[in-house]
């Protein structure tokens, strides 16, 4: 089971930001319940990747335009509390669900099972950079050189034939 599983369903999908084939971030809004979050897919940031936390507002929005608040001046999404307060602007463009054919909406609802966990995110600039610095480490751990300076390589160089089953298979090659 995932965060949420009750508000992150594909009847509940009102829109994505950025290309369809591209993992887009996709947005939820449950009509009875005002509650309403949305799945970041791909960030540069992995504490930002995941579910966001629910939330409720009855007049949460989202439109293609700065205001309420926004300086950005960019035309891209930006989200709006039931005040008319900009509480956040994307990366892209907001596409709304009607604005999807059939096929390009089962491919943004794999966003639902691909991602079925909360986003982790601290909050704060020390615990985003503490965060930043473990994935950091459990990347560098799981990419180790192997060897012949490889990734997870197995050398199979004439010299080197550390593999043991290949020794057992081919014992001439000793």
């Amino acid at each position: 089971m995932g965060y949420r599983d009750d508000l992150y369903t594909v009847a509940n999908i009102t829109g994505i930001t950025g290309p369809v084939d591209s993992l887009p971030s996709v947005y939820f809004k449950n009509p009875l319940t005002n509650e309403y979050g949305h799945i970041t897919q791909v960030h540069g940031k992995d504490w930002n990747q995941g579910r966001s936390a629910v939330k409720t507002d009855a007049g949460y929005v989202i439109k293609n335009e700065c205001g309420g608040g926004c300086h950005c001046g960019k035309p891209v999404s930006h989200e709006y509390n039931g005040d008319g307060t900009c509480f956040h602007h994307s990366r892209a463009v907001y596409v709304p669900r009607a604005s999807l054919s059939a096929t390009d909406l089962e491919v943004v609802a794999q966003a639902v099972w691909r991602c079925p966990l909360q986003k982790t995110d601290p909050r704060t600039k020390v615990g985003r950079a503490q965060q930043d610095a473990m994935y950091e480490d459990k990347w560098n751990d799981a990419h180790q050189k192997g060897p012949g300076g490889r990734r997870n390589a197995i050398d199979y160089t004439a010299e080197g034939l550390s593999n043991r089953l290949l020794k057992i298979s081919h014992p001439d090659r000793l």
